[in-house]
């Protein structure tokens, strides 16, 4: 399965979907689920925790809590070949950095799960392999 740094930072931080983000964790931590992203997700929330920070919603020491938190769950991450990104941006239109997540599910075969409701409406039409967070089961 792979996930998006939406279902990372929705495990983080307080919202709608916070609840349904560490119960996919939880599960992908007792082997029940094998949570894979491309290795862009590290950026992603590196700049999501970044920014939180830089607004003073957490601290610097809670965002180094958090780091160690996400590392410890040792998701396993894949390098994408740029060259299959922009093909498949253009396609679902949407952002190159969506598309990555979409072409690494694409590639292994396995459901994307997000909490962007945004990316969910563009192109689950498109591909219904792409599943809002809470509808994975």
């Amino acid at each position: 399965m792979i996930v998006d740094a939406s279902v990372l930072l929705s495990a983080l931080f307080p919202d709608e979907a916070q609840l349904q983000a560490q119960e996919l964790l939880r599960r992908h931590v007792a082997g029940q689920e094998h949570l894979r992203a491309p290795d862009l997700l590290l950026h992603e929330v590196n700049h999501a925790l970044w920014r939180a920070e830089r607004c003073g919603k957490v601290s610097e020491a809670q965002v180094g809590q958090m780091l160690a938190a996400l590392k410890r769950l040792e998701l396993e991450l894949w390098p994408l070949d740029w060259e299959e990104i922009l093909p498949l941006a253009r396609q679902a239109n949407c952002s190159a950095y969506d598309a990555a997540y979409l072409a690494l599910a694409r590639r292994k075969g396995e459901p994307l799960i997000t909490a962007d409701e945004r990316l969910y409406n563009t192109v689950a039409g498109q591909f219904p392999w792409v599943r809002q967070l809470g509808s994975e089961g």
